[in-house]
C-alpha cells in the first residue's frame, strides 16, 4: 500500500521536476541582452506562478541604494504585501534577501505576532500562504555584490490557500530562482562586455580620426603636432563642434576646410 502511494507522488515530483527545467530552458532561449530586467523579471514571476499549483500571485522586491521596492508583479492588487513590509522594515522577503534563505511563512498567529503589520495585510487581501525565494540580480548600472548586501531581493508568491507549497514545491522555486539569477548575472556581464567594447572601438576610431586630420593641418598649414593639436582645439571651441567631429569633416574633405 505504501509503495502504491509512493508512486503517484513520485511521479508528480518528478513531472514538477520537468515542468520546472522546461520553464527555465523557455526562459533562457528567450532571453535578449537588450531586454529590460524588470521585464524579464516579471516573465520569471509569472513562469513561477504557472508551475506552482496553489500559485496566486508572485511579486519581485529588489534593493537599490539599500532600499527595497517592487519591481515587478503578476496581481498588482497584492503590492501591499510588499509595501507594508518596506514600511515596517520586517518580513518574509526582507528575511529571504538578508538571510539568503527561503521562508515559507502561514499566516496565523505566529506570524500576527512576528511580524503584525505584514500579517494584518494578508489577513485583509485573503492571502494566507506566503514563500520568499532570495534573489540576486544586477541593478540597472552594473552587476556587483555589495559586501554588506549579498542578495538584491527576493521573488514572493502569495497563495490564497492554507498550508500552500509544500516543501519539494519550495525546493523547485529555489532551484529556479538560483538558476535565473545566475544566468541574468552572465547576461548582464556580456551586456557590460558588449557595451565596453563598443566605447573602445568608439575611441579609436576618434583616435585614427584626430590623428588624420592632425596630420592634414600640419601638412596645409606648415605646424608641427603640437601646434596642429592646438589648432583643431581651437576649431573645435570656435564652431563649438567636438574636436572628433572637425576631425572626421577634415580627414573626408580637406577642401571644406582649408580649400583648394
Amino acid at each position: 500500500m505504501v509503495g502504491e502511494i509512493r508512486r503517484p507522488r513520485e511521479r508528480a515530483t518528478m513531472d514538477q521536476f520537468r515542468d520546472t527545467a522546461s520553464a527555465l530552458r523557455e526562459l533562457t532561449e528567450s532571453m535578449r541582452l537588450d531586454e529590460p530586467r524588470d521585464e524579464l523579471l516579471e516573465r520569471v514571476a509569472k513562469k513561477v506562478v504557472g508551475l506552482l499549483p496553489g500559485a496566486d500571485a508572485a511579486t519581485v522586491t529588489l534593493y537599490s541604494d539599500d532600499e527595497p521596492s517592487t519591481v515587478a508583479a503578476t496581481d498588482e492588487s497584492l503590492l501591499p504585501l510588499d509595501k507594508a513590509q518596506y514600511s515596517a522594515d520586517e518580513g518574509p522577503c526582507l528575511k529571504a534577501a538578508e538571510s539568503g534563505t527561503i521562508v515559507r511563512t502561514l499566516l496565523d498567529a505566529d506570524a500576527a505576532a512576528r511580524w503584525p503589520d505584514f500579517a494584518a495585510t494578508a489577513d485583509l487581501l485573503g492571502v494566507r500562504t506566503a514563500l520568499a525565494c532570495p534573489l540576486f540580480v544586477p541593478d540597472e548600472s552594473h552587476f556587483r555584490r555589495r559586501e554588506t548586501e549579498p542578495l538584491a531581493g527576493a521573488l514572493n508568491v502569495w497563495s490564497f490557500e492554507e498550508n500552500a507549497f509544500d516543501p519539494v514545491e519550495a525546493a523547485l522555486v529555489a532551484m529556479f530562482t538560483s538558476a535565473i539569477s545566475a544566468i541574468i548575472l552572465t547576461a548582464s556581464r556580456w551586456a557590460a562586455a558588449e557595451r565596453q567594447a563598443e566605447t573602445l572601438v568608439a575611441a579609436l576610431e576618434t583616435r585614427d580620426a584626430i590623428a588624420t586630420a592632425k596630420g592634414i593641418v600640419m601638412a596645409r598649414l606648415e605646424l608641427n603636432a603640437e601646434e596642429a593639436f592646438r589648432w583643431l582645439t581651437e576649431a573645435s571651441q570656435h564652431t563649438n563642434r567636438k574636436i572628433r567631429e572637425i576631425s572626421v569633416l577634415i580627414a573626408e574633405d580637406p577642401s571644406a576646410v582649408f580649400g583648394r
